[in-house]
């Protein structure tokens, strides 16, 4: 019955219908537990039960589940959105030793989620396997911890996906080691945060333990942007520096709304193009200096605005950003 939605927009949707809500209400069970035990007699009972189920969720780990990732792979996230595309030098795209940093991250990551993560083009160009992809062989993408271990429903799909884990220094450590594939959106919530309507923002400047950790392990870095990000949302833009503090305690200091009827949900009519750029080889050096970090950050940064610059007139030209758009560095 599926079938009949795969690669149509209402395939796309029904991606979106199922990731977004194990995403964005994740917390809410959690919440509604807490309330129902203070509320005492037959409720504190409902509610330590949702909790005992929960924490279960939490600490279980689920078997990868290789026919998951293949029925997000044909309905097909991308085909929710007027235009969204996996862009640039896909041939330059490596299947080991890389590491894949998407910028911006807006409020859905559209371009990590929809042109990466659940991207069949994109597996296949980084990953040493055919699409069942094994956890063994596929490019990692990396996610905020709280959102990986603590979200219940979302750790779930998390599990069976068998492609999403925690951003930790010892997880990226240890698969730096096995060479793996990473893909990661360096700006994180504070990328988030900083999201204006319209505007090309990220969250860079200060980010530097990611290159840290790539010149340690002989990593490439490939820098990948995605235009139109900041048009799939509209967003508060008031008290940025009290919402960027927020992100200090882990907390994504975010408002905003996309389609009318449910906000929620993208805005459909956007057009969100991911163009990958040419790898950044960094030299392995096991103890680097901070003078040896600032300096591939910096060559990153360089090869980031290179990638946007030499873009962003195509881009507009089909739908995403403007042509006369600057990238704002944070």
């Amino acid at each position: 019955m599926l079938e009949m939605l795969y690669g149509t927009f209402t395939g796309g949707a029904l991606a979106h219908a199922f990731m977004i809500p194990c995403w964005t209400l994740s917390p809410l069970p959690a919440i509604f537990g807490i309330v129902l035990i203070c509320m005492g007699d037959l409720y504190s009972i409902i509610g330590a039960a949702m909790m005992f189920c929960l924490t279960s969720l939490n600490t279980i780990e689920f078997a990868y589940r290789p026919w998951f990732v293949k029925l997000f792979y044909d309905l097909d996230m991308t085909r929710y959105y007027r235009r969204c595309e996996l862009r640039g030098a896909l041939g330059s795209m490596r299947k080991e030793s890389t590491l894949y940093m998407f910028h911006p991250h807006g409020i859905l990551a559209t371009g990590f989620v929809c042109n990466g993560c659940w991207n069949k083009n994109f597996n296949e160009l980084t990953a040493t396997h055919d699409l069942a992809m094994p956890k063994s062989t596929g490019t990692v993408f990396l996610i905020a911890r709280n959102l990986r271990e603590w979200s219940a429903f979302f750790k779930v799909l998390c599990d069976v996906s068998g492609r999403l884990e925690s951003a930790t220094k010892g997880n990226i450590m240890r698969l730096m080691r096995d060479k793996r594939n990473l893909a990661i959106i360096p700006g994180g919530f504070e990328d988030a945060t900083l999201m204006h309507h319209g505007k090309e923002r990220t969250f860079i400047k200060h980010r530097k333990g990611l290159v840290k950790f790539a010149l340690q392990n002989g990593y490439a870095v490939t820098p990948i942007y995605s235009f139109g990000e900041s048009d799939t949302y509209h967003t508060f833009t008031g008290l940025l520096k009290q919402r960027l503090a927020l992100n200090q305690y882990g907390i994504p200091g975010v408002l905003f709304w996309g389609e009318p009827l449910v906000p929620v949900f993208p805005r459909h009519k956007s057009c969100v193009l991911t163009y990958v750029g040419e790898p950044l080889q960094m030299p392995q050096i096991d103890h680097p200096t901070k003078e040896d970090v600032d300096e591939w950050h910096g060559k990153y940064i360089e090869a980031l605005a290179a990638l946007f610059n030499k873009h962003k007139a195509e881009a507009n030209k089909d739908g995403a950003g403007a042509v006369d758009a600057k990238l704002e560095l944070f």
